[in-house]
């Protein structure tokens, strides 16, 4: 949403926070956030718009555990494993 975005090249305040914080941090950050809208759901306003948040949250969490665990084996095994193969 347009009230997220914080400078002229897109980077919004998601992306802020994201860079911010630790891996620790973040996925404490992601979890919260998931936790917070399942919680409050049906108890402010529509319940599917606060559900529709907390999947928000947790496919970013999910993507960012990939991504990480990806790292781990690119940087263990090196980018290019044709040797291996």
């Amino acid at each position: 949403p347009k009230h997220y975005m914080l400078f002229a090249d897109g980077m919004e305040s998601f992306d802020v926070i994201r860079k911010t914080l630790t891996l620790e941090e973040y996925i404490g950050f992601l979890k919260g956030n998931i936790l917070k809208y399942r919680l409050r759901a049906g108890k402010k306003g529509d319940a599917s718009i606060c559900i529709a948040k907390s999947d928000w949250y947790a496919d970013k969490l999910a993507g960012y555990v990939e991504s990480q665990k990806q790292a781990s084996i690119d940087k263990d095994w090196g980018k290019d494993r044709s040797d291996y193969d």
